[in-house]
Protein backbone atom coordinates (compact mmCIF):
# COMPACT_ATOMS: atom_id res chain seq x y z
CA UNK A 1 0.00 0.00 0.00
CA UNK A 2 1.24 3.29 -0.44
CA UNK A 3 0.77 6.00 1.96
CA UNK A 4 0.95 9.86 1.24
CA UNK A 5 1.98 11.83 4.04
CA UNK A 6 1.54 15.83 2.78
CA UNK A 7 2.36 17.64 5.34
CA UNK A 8 2.95 21.98 5.53
CA UNK A 9 5.75 23.12 7.03
CA UNK A 10 6.12 26.04 8.86
CA UNK A 11 4.71 25.60 12.28
CA UNK A 12 3.68 22.09 11.81
CA UNK A 13 6.79 20.42 10.92
CA UNK A 14 9.38 23.24 11.32
CA UNK A 15 9.42 26.52 13.76
CA UNK A 16 11.24 29.44 13.83
CA UNK A 17 12.29 30.65 17.89
CA UNK A 18 9.35 32.68 18.26
CA UNK A 19 6.75 30.04 17.14
CA UNK A 20 8.67 26.85 18.80
CA UNK A 21 6.67 27.27 22.27
CA UNK A 22 8.20 26.10 25.44
CA UNK A 23 9.38 22.68 26.82
CA UNK A 24 12.08 22.24 24.70
CA UNK A 25 16.26 22.22 25.17
CA UNK A 26 18.63 23.58 22.76
CA UNK A 27 20.16 20.07 22.69
CA UNK A 28 17.23 18.44 21.44
CA UNK A 29 17.21 21.27 18.48
CA UNK A 30 18.61 20.78 14.64
CA UNK A 31 18.93 23.84 12.42
CA UNK A 32 16.79 22.78 9.12
CA UNK A 33 16.81 26.44 7.16
CA UNK A 34 19.65 29.31 7.10
CA UNK A 35 18.73 32.99 5.75
CA UNK A 36 21.85 35.33 5.14
CA UNK A 37 24.10 32.46 7.05
CA UNK A 38 21.62 33.03 9.90
CA UNK A 39 19.40 30.06 11.61
CA UNK A 40 15.98 30.28 10.80
CA UNK A 41 13.96 27.39 11.49
CA UNK A 42 14.63 24.15 13.40
CA UNK A 43 13.03 20.51 14.14
CA UNK A 44 13.47 18.85 16.93
CA UNK A 45 16.31 16.11 16.75
CA UNK A 46 13.70 13.25 17.47
CA UNK A 47 11.48 14.70 14.90
CA UNK A 48 14.51 14.85 12.20
CA UNK A 49 15.10 11.35 12.62
CA UNK A 50 10.95 10.29 12.60
CA UNK A 51 10.94 12.06 9.12
CA UNK A 52 13.99 10.57 7.50
CA UNK A 53 12.99 7.10 8.99
CA UNK A 54 9.72 6.73 7.78
CA UNK A 55 8.42 3.43 6.23
CA UNK A 56 9.57 2.83 2.44
CA UNK A 57 5.29 2.78 1.76
CA UNK A 58 5.27 6.46 3.00
CA UNK A 59 5.63 9.20 0.14
CA UNK A 60 6.45 12.62 1.97
CA UNK A 61 5.31 15.44 0.05
CA UNK A 62 5.88 18.57 1.53
CA UNK A 63 2.84 21.44 0.91
CA UNK A 64 3.84 24.88 1.55
CA UNK A 65 2.61 28.21 1.10
CA UNK A 66 6.05 29.62 0.52
CA UNK A 67 7.27 30.33 -2.94
CA UNK A 68 9.71 27.80 -4.47
CA UNK A 69 12.88 29.63 -3.77
CA UNK A 70 11.73 29.67 -0.02
CA UNK A 71 10.87 26.06 0.55
CA UNK A 72 14.65 25.26 -1.81
CA UNK A 73 16.13 27.01 1.98
CA UNK A 74 14.56 24.71 3.87
CA UNK A 75 17.69 21.79 3.28
CA UNK A 76 17.72 20.36 6.72
CA UNK A 77 14.12 18.44 6.75
CA UNK A 78 15.92 15.89 3.61
CA UNK A 79 18.54 13.26 4.12
CA UNK A 80 21.47 14.43 2.64
CA UNK A 81 19.27 16.72 0.53
CA UNK A 82 17.35 13.45 -0.84
CA UNK A 83 14.51 15.48 -1.51
CA UNK A 84 10.99 14.08 -2.29
CA UNK A 85 10.19 13.72 -5.86
CA UNK A 86 7.08 16.19 -5.46
CA UNK A 87 6.86 19.09 -3.46
CA UNK A 88 3.68 21.43 -3.53
CA UNK A 89 4.67 25.17 -2.97
CA UNK A 90 3.06 28.55 -3.19
CA UNK A 91 -0.32 26.97 -1.34
CA UNK A 92 -1.10 24.67 -4.98
CA UNK A 93 -0.21 27.11 -7.14
CA UNK A 94 2.95 25.36 -7.84
CA UNK A 95 3.87 21.41 -7.95
CA UNK A 96 7.16 20.41 -8.03
CA UNK A 97 8.55 17.28 -10.02
CA UNK A 98 11.75 16.56 -9.14
CA UNK A 99 12.53 20.44 -8.55
CA UNK A 100 10.99 21.89 -11.78
CA UNK A 101 7.54 22.88 -11.62
CA UNK A 102 4.77 21.05 -13.78
CA UNK A 103 3.88 23.13 -16.48
CA UNK A 104 0.51 22.14 -17.31
CA UNK A 105 -0.78 22.50 -13.52
CA UNK A 106 0.15 26.22 -13.03
CA UNK A 107 -0.79 26.67 -16.43
CA UNK A 108 -4.81 25.80 -15.64
CA UNK A 109 -4.58 27.20 -12.25
CA UNK A 110 -3.60 30.87 -13.78
CA UNK A 111 -6.65 30.33 -16.43
CA UNK A 112 -8.81 29.93 -13.36
CA UNK A 113 -7.64 32.75 -11.19
CA UNK A 114 -7.71 34.86 -14.91
CA UNK A 115 -11.81 34.02 -15.50
CA UNK A 116 -12.50 34.65 -11.70
CA UNK A 117 -10.63 37.97 -12.01
CA UNK A 118 -8.43 36.71 -8.69
CA UNK A 119 -5.39 38.23 -9.83
CA UNK A 120 -2.97 40.41 -8.08
CA UNK A 121 -4.02 43.74 -9.78
CA UNK A 122 -7.28 42.76 -9.63
CA UNK A 123 -6.89 42.82 -5.71
CA UNK A 124 -3.99 45.23 -4.67
CA UNK A 125 -6.97 48.55 -5.25
CA UNK A 126 -9.27 46.70 -2.95
CA UNK A 127 -6.08 46.27 -0.09
CA UNK A 128 -5.39 50.21 -0.33
CA UNK A 129 -9.18 50.87 -0.03
CA UNK A 130 -9.43 48.52 3.31
CA UNK A 131 -5.84 49.03 4.83
CA UNK A 132 -4.23 52.40 5.46
CA UNK A 133 -4.28 51.40 9.34
CA UNK A 134 -0.64 51.95 11.02
CA UNK A 135 -0.18 48.65 11.73
CA UNK A 136 0.25 47.66 8.04
CA UNK A 137 4.04 46.59 7.92
CA UNK A 138 4.08 45.92 4.07
CA UNK A 139 2.19 44.29 1.08
CA UNK A 140 4.18 41.88 -0.68
CA UNK A 141 3.62 39.73 -3.99
CA UNK A 142 4.42 35.73 -3.94
CA UNK A 143 5.42 35.38 -7.37
CA UNK A 144 2.50 36.67 -9.40
CA UNK A 145 -0.01 34.36 -7.58
CA UNK A 146 -0.85 35.88 -3.75
CA UNK A 147 -0.63 38.71 -1.50
CA UNK A 148 0.86 38.60 2.04
CA UNK A 149 0.72 41.43 4.60
CA UNK A 150 2.98 41.84 6.69
CA UNK A 151 1.21 43.77 10.30
CA UNK A 152 2.12 44.64 13.66
CA UNK A 153 0.40 42.25 15.63
CA UNK A 154 0.33 44.44 18.95
CA UNK A 155 -2.04 46.60 16.89
CA UNK A 156 -4.11 44.34 14.52
CA UNK A 157 -7.59 44.81 15.31
CA UNK A 158 -8.72 40.83 15.77
CA UNK A 159 -11.98 42.13 16.22
CA UNK A 160 -12.11 42.91 12.86
CA UNK A 161 -10.91 39.74 11.02
CA UNK A 162 -14.17 38.04 10.19
CA UNK A 163 -15.09 41.68 8.30
CA UNK A 164 -12.19 41.45 6.54
CA UNK A 165 -12.73 37.75 5.68
CA UNK A 166 -16.23 38.28 4.41
CA UNK A 167 -15.49 41.10 2.41
CA UNK A 168 -12.57 39.74 0.72
CA UNK A 169 -14.36 35.92 0.00
CA UNK A 170 -16.76 38.31 -2.09
CA UNK A 171 -14.69 39.17 -4.38
CA UNK A 172 -12.61 35.44 -4.56
CA UNK A 173 -10.15 35.74 -2.12
CA UNK A 174 -9.62 34.05 1.13
CA UNK A 175 -7.81 35.44 4.58
CA UNK A 176 -5.48 33.45 6.84
CA UNK A 177 -3.48 35.03 9.83
CA UNK A 178 -0.59 33.57 10.28
CA UNK A 179 1.89 35.17 12.73
CA UNK A 180 2.79 38.48 11.43
CA UNK A 181 0.98 37.50 8.27
CA UNK A 182 -2.22 38.01 6.87
CA UNK A 183 -2.54 36.28 3.06
CA UNK A 184 -5.22 36.98 0.77
CA UNK A 185 -5.53 34.16 -1.14
CA UNK A 186 -7.00 32.94 -5.17
CA UNK A 187 -9.87 30.59 -4.48
CA UNK A 188 -8.79 28.37 -7.05
CA UNK A 189 -5.64 27.61 -5.36
CA UNK A 190 -5.94 25.31 -2.77
CA UNK A 191 -3.20 22.79 -1.21
CA UNK A 192 -6.13 20.05 -1.31
CA UNK A 193 -6.33 20.31 -5.29
CA UNK A 194 -2.72 20.24 -5.66
CA UNK A 195 -2.51 17.52 -3.03
CA UNK A 196 -5.15 15.23 -4.84
CA UNK A 197 -3.28 16.17 -8.26
CA UNK A 198 -0.20 14.19 -6.63
CA UNK A 199 -2.22 11.55 -5.08
CA UNK A 200 -3.24 10.34 -8.45
CA UNK A 201 -0.04 10.43 -9.91
CA UNK A 202 1.48 8.48 -7.67
CA UNK A 203 -1.80 5.88 -6.90
CA UNK A 204 -1.57 6.41 -3.15
CA UNK A 205 -4.26 4.46 -1.30
CA UNK A 206 -4.05 6.22 1.86
CA UNK A 207 -3.24 10.47 2.63
CA UNK A 208 -2.45 11.17 5.79
CA UNK A 209 -1.92 15.72 6.38
CA UNK A 210 -0.43 17.59 8.80
CA UNK A 211 -1.69 21.61 9.12
CA UNK A 212 -2.32 23.92 11.94
CA UNK A 213 -3.58 27.09 9.67
CA UNK A 214 -7.31 27.67 7.59
CA UNK A 215 -5.12 26.99 4.41
CA UNK A 216 -4.63 24.16 5.46
CA UNK A 217 -8.01 22.74 6.47
CA UNK A 218 -9.09 21.59 2.55
CA UNK A 219 -5.93 19.67 2.82
CA UNK A 220 -6.70 17.93 6.04
CA UNK A 221 -10.24 17.23 4.71
CA UNK A 222 -9.39 15.93 1.27
CA UNK A 223 -7.38 12.95 3.88
CA UNK A 224 -8.18 9.96 5.09
CA UNK A 225 -6.59 11.27 8.37
CA UNK A 226 -5.72 15.00 9.16
CA UNK A 227 -3.53 15.48 12.12
CA UNK A 228 -3.94 19.61 13.06
CA UNK A 229 -1.02 21.14 15.49
CA UNK A 230 -3.07 22.37 18.68
CA UNK A 231 -1.70 25.92 18.30
CA UNK A 232 -2.59 27.17 15.12
CA UNK A 233 -4.97 29.56 13.97
CA UNK A 234 -7.39 26.98 12.67
CA UNK A 235 -7.46 25.36 16.56
CA UNK A 236 -8.03 29.00 17.69
CA UNK A 237 -10.62 29.76 15.37
CA UNK A 238 -12.87 27.05 16.59
CA UNK A 239 -14.45 26.55 13.40
CA UNK A 240 -15.81 22.72 13.14
CA UNK A 241 -13.92 19.51 12.17
CA UNK A 242 -14.98 17.04 10.61
CA UNK A 243 -14.52 13.56 12.76
CA UNK A 244 -11.02 11.96 10.91
CA UNK A 245 -9.34 15.56 11.54
CA UNK A 246 -7.36 14.83 15.08
CA UNK A 247 -6.22 17.83 16.83
CA UNK A 248 -2.63 17.31 18.67
CA UNK A 249 -2.32 17.25 22.41
CA UNK A 250 1.27 18.94 22.31
CA UNK A 251 2.14 22.51 20.91
CA UNK A 252 4.72 24.30 19.22
CA UNK A 253 7.73 22.06 17.63
CA UNK A 254 6.64 19.33 19.99
CA UNK A 255 3.39 18.91 18.38
CA UNK A 256 5.52 18.41 15.10
CA UNK A 257 7.20 15.39 16.98
CA UNK A 258 4.26 14.41 18.00
CA UNK A 259 2.03 14.28 14.39
CA UNK A 260 5.42 12.08 13.23
CA UNK A 261 4.88 9.78 15.46
CA UNK A 262 1.65 9.33 14.80
CA UNK A 263 2.09 8.83 10.92
CA UNK A 264 4.71 6.03 12.04
CA UNK A 265 2.14 4.47 14.20
CA UNK A 266 -0.65 4.60 10.58
CA UNK A 267 2.07 3.19 8.79
CA UNK A 268 2.52 -0.15 11.09
CA UNK A 269 -0.59 -0.73 10.79
CA UNK A 270 -1.35 -0.58 7.44
CA UNK A 271 1.76 -2.72 6.38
Amino acid sequence: MTILFASDLDQTLIYSRRTMGTGVSEEELVEVERIEGKPQSYMTEKSQSALWNLDSSICFLPVTTRTQAQYERVTGIFERDGRPRFAIVSNGAVILENGLPIREWSDNIRQQCVSRNTIIHELLPEIERHFTEEWVLDVREADDWFVYMIVDRERFPEEKLDFYTQTFREIGWSLSLQGRKLYFMPESITKAGAMEYVKNRINAEYVIAAGDSLLDLGLLEKADLGLLAAHGEAVRSKVPLSGHIRITGKKGIKAGEEILEKVSSVSLQHR
